[in-house]
């Protein structure tokens, strides 16, 4: 079990939080993550999520959505919310489907790994079979 002294210890000095208030938002959000809606597959407690630039506590997330949210506002990506907004855009309504006028599907998953190869050697031996009586 974690040592209470320690939580409190770490709550204050790096988020100026104390456990009482951090329950109130747990409560709040109903202990799920406040982006996916989900807890922590871990089992662990929630992300104490804060902006880097100025410290404003903002909520609790999962590790998964805490990760993701550091890599987009991580300065070197020069990634802004109207980027993922626009990100978010593009992907419910692709261009591609636009400019054709039907939704085009190709492989799943990700090209250029090894099963992707493996698939396609796969693809090619069954095409071959099929050319030769």
């Amino acid at each position: 079990m974690e040592n209470l002294k320690a939580r409190a210890k770490h709550l204050l000095d790096n988020f100026k939080l104390t456990i009482e208030k951090w329950g109130i938002v747990e409560t709040f959000q109903r202990g799920v993550c406040a982006a996916c809606g989900k807890k922590n597959k871990s089992g662990k407690r929630l992300s104490t999520d804060h902006r880097h630039k100025d410290g404003l506590f903002r909520g609790l997330l999962c590790q998964q959505c805490n990760r993701l949210l550091g890599k987009i506002e991580d300065p070197r990506w020069q990634a802004t919310a109207a980027i993922v907004r626009a990100l978010a855009d593009y992907m419910e309504s692709p261009p591609a489907t636009e400019a054709l006028g039907y939704e085009h599907y190709g492989y799943a998953g990700k090209v250029g790994t090894k099963a992707h190869r493996r698939l396609l050697k796969r693809l090619e031996k069954q095409k071959l079979k099929k050319l030769v009586p």
